[in-house]
């Protein structure tokens, strides 16, 4: 494989300001459905991770503007209790809400499925400097008050403004507006930099001028002042964090590098901890609040524990327990999520790396590093001009990619700088959104970009500047209102060029035909008609059991075909929905949808309603083609997570016409009849998907049978290799490198910090003939569920007549975190940055570290059965042999998987063309390598501000 190598691709990642769980801990309850971090950006940006099962996953990303930022971020929910007498029912929680600010006097609400602000609220103050919500109520609270819940079922937002005020704002009926004033600016004027509350009564805020006070919301009273003295050198103590304990405790970090903790009774200082060498940024504790996390400028990480009161103590004290520096620069923020099954904090900072830190095994745990980089890759690539299109805030640079290996009989004309990459062009937007997806076609001379707002479509040509040197210029290319006018959040074309797609915010799949130009130095057009793409509604449970509304129907994987007669989309809650072109194109054949129907058309898209009509009108058909779902009817299996990655199998058949055209090109031979669209389809081979999910099932799909695929029956998920399994970070793009001849058929995935091949010729797992008999266990929709007889799924008697498992395995014990510790790592007293010694310098690839197995065969009470998670996850095989050829040998093939760790920080990975090898004559495939353009952005590239140092690295 030829490899690009390219780390010349500008991208800064911001630093991380904010972070916020959508939920409040509760150490017993199962971790709910519907779990997300909130994380908020320097550059205004708003992502979304989804900590399912401790396999972290960037959802969405909120794109922000010019000039905006996100200091803080929080969410709330309501608890809604049925107004019914005489069948009292239980309380139910309400629909989930992100709120965030930053350097402006308003608070802004987002629209979680649309990923743009909802509304907005200026409290006619000074900007805004932190705000947060009211504690929420309890299921119990809600049994036991009914009547006070009912009358204020919301949370209210308590926010410090920079002219010293604090402004409540209201939620209540789903909106968000202004309340009232809770405490004008005192003589000094002095900010409020830190704000939280104790109950739902009592808020407690650190002001600028080293003064932590408690107010009552109900009559507007200073309860108390908190005076927290000034720092060595004279200067006043800033309370940058303040936050309570469910006793009622007050803890303050300050710019002093102390943690002071303030009695709940008499507000009286009980202790100060001295544990920061500079400023201590945020404060969280664990659901019980017998743990105390504090994070700081030093890069600092502490943790804190109570000590045993004695019988002359009356308070209780706390000491240091532990301390690390998971960071490589300031750490702004931190939050903390308990369940049965996470236990978790997640800090951030300048470093623009998330860092996922253990709690209640704080011990027994690693912690785990974040991608810093997106999950979508912001790059694509034109296999044939040899161009890369990479974006970046509102910026767009196409690249020159030279081929690697060039012809004897050339390199005396060819010079070294036509051989290298070179930034050709670029193009910025006007508009004030950032970029949120954008593609270069695949013949090079198209780029389609978009924002929130809006969609930008330009022309590339290649030209000669006057100093002799290539450039690329560019010029604007006119779309339909319906589909420039709104915004979208995926943009693309089809392999052919000549299909033009958008998601608009609103998930509603748009489609135009691009008419392309008589001569190079014309543009070229859209058709008027925009086709829009329903999708089926379906019944998923997640869907049904989730606060978010229509959260997880946001499209997050879209493919063509090779042909580019089938489209394929997948979303958030597994779904995945396809259609296919039906007819062949005939510019010439008039359109047969009137002006009223075309209209009618961009109305329905004007409106953004997303129908589910499967009625299927003329006023779909462009240039003798339309695009119609699958024509059984049939929907695709839904999988058990989101989709992160989508494409097609490539296909080398052209189907054969009847005119004897091949493929899409000329006329049918059926023009001219009253059915001018041929119902006929694309070949059975191009309609082989495949699907990446959020905790990494590989699943294939037959799209035009609506079934699995062979492949996947024989090769269910369960059997992907342990090494894909023990890889934390997710796949964020997927290609094929399929060779006939050399009986290779390879699915390339890769992460940020992996790249991995799975050769789909071959089985997973071989295994000998007499353990082809499979055991039926159940059924998954319309397909039979068959495994192995030696599978852990069957049930076997043992000596007394009690049925069992065949199989067993541990449960996952990891809180969320990182990997479980060696006893090595448990036990030592301090961590120190040293040198590797020679055996380490001479590691190549690196693996992930496996899970230390028990040398004793006992078994203890965390082992479970594996009926109802291998139930839902197998995917089930119906036979399973090693095909022979005819002398009765296995065909020479090579490796089934193959995979490395030796990139660091991949930005993102297309495939550009095959092409000969050095020395071969490039007829055959074994002459012939996958060229690959891999983009890199590691942390020692990300340019950051100087940090503070103490010395000290360990």
């Amino acid at each position: 494989m030829d490899i690009h190598r390219c780390r010349f691709v500008p991208y800064q990642p911001r630093s991380i300001n904010a972070l916020a769980f959508s939920h409040t801990s509760n150490a017993k309850q199962r971790t709910p459905a519907d779990l997300k971090l909130a994380l908020g950006r320097e550059n205004g940006d708003i992502e979304i991770w989804n900590p399912a099962r401790g396999e972290w996953t960037q959802e969405r990303i909120f794109r922000g503007g010019v000039g905006r930022t996100v200091e803080q971020v929080q969410w709330t929910q309501d608890v809604i209790v049925p107004d019914n007498e005489e069948q009292p029912q239980k309380p139910e929680d309400g629909p989930l809400r992100l709120f965030s600010s930053g350097g402006s006097s308003s608070i802004s609400e987002w629209d979680l499925e649309k990923g743009v602000p909802k509304s907005h609220a200026d409290g006619n103050t000074g900007d805004i400097w932190c705000f947060a919500p009211q504690p929420q109520w309890t299921h119990n609270q809600a049994r036991n008050s009914t009547t006070e819940v009912q009358a204020a079922p919301s949370q209210l937002l308590a926010a410090g403004c920079a002219d010293g005020s604090i402004v409540l704002f209201s939620t209540v009926d789903n909106e968000l507006r202004f309340d009232r004033v809770l405490t004008r600016p005192h003589s000094k004027k002095s900010r409020v930099i830190s704000i939280t509350w104790r109950d739902r009564d009592t808020v407690v805020a650190g002001f600028e001028e080293s003064v932590i006070r408690v107010i009552d919301i109900r009559n507007k009273q200073t309860l108390r002042s908190l005076n927290m003295g000034k720092s060595r050198d004279g200067s006043k103590t800033l309370a940058w964090a303040v936050k309570c304990l469910p006793n009622g405790t007050i803890l303050s970090g300050d710019s002093s590098g102390e943690l002071k903790v303030w009695d709940a009774q008499n507000y009286s200082l009980v202790q100060r901890l001295k544990t920061h060498n500079a400023d201590v940024m945020d404060i969280t504790t664990n659901a019980a609040g017998t743990m105390i996390l504090t994070c700081g400028v030093d890069r600092r990480t502490v943790a804190y524990a109570p000590q045993s009161n004695t019988a002359s103590s009356k308070t209780q004290r706390w000491y240091e327990v532990r301390h690390r520096r998971f960071h490589e620069h300031d750490v702004k923020a931190i939050a903390s999520y308990e369940s049965k099954s996470l236990s978790i904090a997640v800090s951030g900072g300048m470093d623009t790396v998330p860092v996922v830190v253990p709690l209640k095994n704080w011990n027994e745990e690693h912690h785990r590093s974040l991608p810093h980089l997106p999950q979508k890759p912001q790059m694509s690539v034109s296999a044939k001009a040899r161009l890369m299109l990479t974006w970046w805030g509102r910026d767009l640079f196409v690249w020159n990619l030279p081929p690697r290996y060039r012809e004897p009989s050339d390199q005396d004309s060819v010079s070294d700088e036509q051989t290298s990459q070179k930034l050709l062009g670029q193009i910025q937007l006007r508009d004030e959104e950032s970029i949120t997806s954008a593609e270069i076609s695949t013949s090079g001379n198209m780029v389609v970009a978009a924002t929130s707002a809006g969609v930008k479509l330009f022309q590339i040509r290649r030209t000669i500047s006057a100093d002799g040197f290539a450039e690329v210029r560019s010029r604007p290319i006119d779309l339909p209102k319906v589909m420039a006018g709104h915004g979208a959040n995926t943009v693309g074309f089809s392999p052919d060029s000549k299909w033009l797609y958008a998601v608009r915010p609103n998930n509603v799949l748009s489609i135009a035909k691009i008419v392309p130009a008589s001569s190079p130095k014309e543009r070229p057009t859209i058709h008027d008609r925009v086709i829009k793409l329903d999708r089926k509604k379906r019944r998923v449970q997640t869907v049904q059991d989730s606060k978010l509304g229509d959260y997880s129907r946001h499209i997050s994987a879209i493919a063509f075909s090779s042909d580019s007669r089938i489209i394929a989309v997948g979303d958030l809650s597994g779904a995945t929905d396809t259609w296919i072109l039906e007819g062949h194109e005939s510019e010439s054949t008039l359109d047969k949808a009137t002006a009223d129907a075309s209209s009618a058309s961009g109305s329905e898209d004007d409106s953004g309603s997303e129908s589910d009509s499967d009625d299927e009108t003329d006023s779909r058909v462009i240039h003798n083609q339309k695009w119609i779902r699958i024509p059984s009817g049939s929907q695709l299996p839904s999988l058990e997570s989101a989709i992160l990655a989508l494409s097609f199998k490539p296909s080398s058949a052209q189907p054969e016409h009847p005119s004897g055209i091949h493929g899409n090109e000329g006329l049918h031979a059926t023009r001219h009849n009253h059915h001018p669209i041929s119902p006929e389809h694309p070949p059975h081979e191009a309609g082989f998907l495949v699907a990446v999910t959020a905790n990494h099932q590989v699943v294939e799909f037959d799209v035009l049978k609506c079934r699995l695929s062979e492949w996947s029956r024989r090769n269910p998920s369960s059997l992907l290799p342990d090494s894909f399994k023990m890889i934390k970070d997710r796949v964020m793009g997927i290609w094929f490198d399929t060779r006939p001849a050399a009986n290779t058929d390879r699915l390339w995935l890769y992460g940020t910090n992996f790249m991995y091949m799975l050769d789909m010729a071959q089985d997973l797992v071989t295994v000998s003939k007499q353990d082809t008999a499979m055991v039926k266990v159940g059924r998954l929709g319309q397909h039979v569920l068959e495994v192995a007889p030696d599978h852990a799924l069957v049930k076997t008697e043992d000596g007394d007549g009690e049925i069992k498992s065949s199989k067993k395995r541990k449960r996952n014990k990891s809180s969320g975190a990182g990997d479980e510790m060696t006893e090595r790592h448990k036990y030592s007293a301090k961590v120190r940055r040293t040198t590797g010694g020679a055996d380490d310098a001479g590691m190549g690839l690196l693996s992930p570290p496996r899970s230390p197995k028990r040398e004793d065969g006992d078994q203890d009470d965390d082992e479970m059965d594996l009926d109802d998670e291998e139930q839902e996850n197998a995917l089930v095989t119906k036979r399973r042999h090693i095909e022979r050829d005819e002398d009765g040998e296995k065909p020479e093939m090579g490796p089934a998987s193959w995979h490395t760790f030796q990139y660091r920080g991949i930005y993102g990975a297309c495939s550009l063309q095959t092409q000969p090898l050095p020395g071969g004559d490039g007829e055959g495939d074994g002459d012939m390598a996958p060229e690959v353009v891999v983009v890199e952005r590691p942390m020692y590239d990300v340019e950051l501000l100087p940090r503070f140092t103490s010395g000290q690295e360990w």
